[in-house]
């Protein structure tokens, strides 16, 4: 199986430990469309892996393509996120109320990155962080190699299956 070997720096790794963050606070993230039944190796296995690492220079991961497409739009939800950061911080003032609908999104935002607590505006230059964190992902691959996995086990799913043993009769006995 193809993996990606990724190696980012600190404010890299720590962008997406809040990308992974948020994903897995959202109900459903976890779960394949097609089946309902939670992907095998998704974005639930990257704290695991990634939170020991924050405070170093680099953190190194290996991902699956099922995982960098889901890290991609990981990012792409974060990226929305802190761009609307430092006005539901304006709206809110001093009141405890939540700047964003995910879970514990805040506190992780402000764990990660302490100068948001400050300066609420520096989420907008997080954002601008994660968009070329975003755009270096290899996505595009990721997404063909994922294809082409779902190819194979929709061609392995119909070769089984017993009551389509007519298709192959007949295809085989046409002439070009």
């Amino acid at each position: 199986m193809t993996r990606f070997a990724l190696r980012l720096p600190q404010h890299q790794a720590r962008l997406v430990a809040l990308a992974v963050s948020h994903h897995l606070a959202r109900p459903g993230s976890e779960l394949d469309a097609d089946t309902l039944a939670p992907h095998t190796h998704g974005l639930a296995e990257l704290p695991a892996l990634l939170d020991p690492q924050l405070d170093a220079e680099t953190a190194a991961l290996e991902l699956r393509p099922l995982q960098v497409t889901l890290l991609s739009t990981a990012l792409s939800a974060v990226i929305s996120e802190l761009k609307i950061y430092s006005i539901l911080d304006t709206m809110a003032g001093a009141s405890a109320r939540p700047r964003s609908t995910a879970a514990g999104f805040d506190d992780r935002l402000r764990t990660l990155f302490p100068q948001v607590a400050g300066d609420p505006a520096y989420a907008s230059q997080l954002a601008e962080d994660t968009i070329m964190l975003r755009r270096q992902l290899p996505s595009p691959r990721a997404q063909e190699l994922l294809e082409k996995e779902r190819k194979a086990t929709r061609e392995a799913v119909r070769a089984r299956r017993p009551w389509h043993f007519w298709k192959r009769w007949i295809s085989g006995r046409r002439t070009p």
